[in-house]
Parts: structure tokens; sequence; C-alpha cells
């Protein structure tokens, strides 16, 4: 598969949807009946995914939300979004 570059845009996949629930959300794949759960860091990720917003673009974002330095952000997102890719969870979208 290949890496997420800082231009890569990624969108949640059209099967997928996103419940908050306290700290926290699932994750609900329609076509499967796959349920994941995650913690509000990795929900933040995937509320910013709207499929026009590059991977740097997010990164920024989540940097300010979360007071934390981009590129340790971009290594740790980077390494998500590949396994939430795989897991069809999230899509590529440019």
């Amino acid at each position: 598969m290949a890496p997420i570059e800082s231009t890569t845009i990624l969108a949640l996949a059209p099967m997928a949807s996103v419940q908050s629930v306290g700290e926290g959300a699932v994750v609900l794949l329609a076509d499967s009946g796959q349920l994941f759960t995650c913690n509000e860091t990795t929900e933040a990720f995937l509320l910013k995914l709207d499929g026009a917003r590059s991977f740097a673009e997010v990164i920024d974002l989540l940097g300010a939300e979360f007071d934390a330095d981009s590129e340790t952000l971009a290594a740790d997102f980077g390494s998500l979004a590949l396994q939430l890719l795989d897991e069809r969870v999230i899509q590529r979208t440019g």
C-alpha cells in the first residue's frame, strides 16, 4: 500500500459512519456490520477527514487541538491511516 504523504487527501469510506460516545466514538461499517471503537484523538482525526483537506492540513488542525508537534502526529496518524485504509474505514480521495 502506498504511504500517506502530506498531500494525501482522505475521507470516511461511504459505508462508514462515526458516532460519538463519551470520550471516544464507535465506527460502523454498514456493508459488513463491523463495529470499531476509538479514542477521542482517533475520533478527532476521523471527523477532520472531509475529502478536501490534505493530510498535512489535518495534522496541523490536530496539532492545534491537542497541543502536540506535527512530526509526531504525522508519524502516528500516518500509521493509523494505513490501518484504517486496510479496514475500509477511510479511503483516498486524492
